[in-house]
């Protein structure tokens, strides 16, 4: 197993193409979400996992900054900074859990996904559309937590799953190998 160090890890040419690929894919992966702004459905997460599981947490944190900058830059919003301390934050998560391990387990998948649902998309994102929408009404602000949280429940079960199979696809991890430690 691999300790993490406080240290960047520096990057080969082949290592940083592949990171380059893999931003260009969570914006554009990110484009194709449904449902109200409030309650947002997309599965941008994977490649989060994945960068997450191969690059670690803080190449992982500045890809999120970066990718939330430019996606927020290309989607036409005026740009939030809320919205990048919850990449931040989801990131570090994810790098924290998978980074440097050869198999993920269930567990381990669950509980952080748990914490990014939950820390992230509930209660980090929804003070932010509380603040950019200046809500102040507590019932409102309520409602919108329910919703918000019903969301994460239904989408806890999905998110698990598909992360799980992805992290521990051995094709992937394959090309991994082959791309990044020639």
């Amino acid at each position: 197993m691999k300790t993490l160090s406080y240290a960047l890890p520096r990057l080969r040419t082949t290592q940083l193409a592949l990171l380059g690929i893999l931003m260009a894919l969570e914006i554009i992966i990110g484009r194709f979400t449904f449902g109200p702004a409030s309650v947002k459905v997309g599965f941008t997460f994977i490649v989060v996992g994945l960068i997450a599981k191969w690059y670690g947490p803080y190449w992982g944190m500045i890809v999120a900054f970066f990718n939330d900058f430019l996606s927020t830059m290309i989607s036409g919003y005026s740009y939030f900074w809320g919205f990048a301390v919850s990449a931040l934050v989801g990131a570090a998560i994810y790098g924290f859990a998978f980074y440097g391990r050869e198999h993920i387990s269930w567990l381990r998948v669950i509980v952080t996904v748990i914490l990014v649902l939950f820390l992230v998309n509930v209660v980090l994102n929804t003070l932010w559309i509380v603040i950019m929408g200046g809500m102040t009404d507590p019932k409102a602000i309520t409602s919108l937590l329910w919703v918000r949280g019903i969301k994460q429940i239904i989408f806890l079960p999905i998110q698990a799953i598909i992360l799980y199979f992805f992290l521990n696809h051995p094709t992937l991890e394959q090309m991994r190998e082959r791309l990044l430690f020639k």
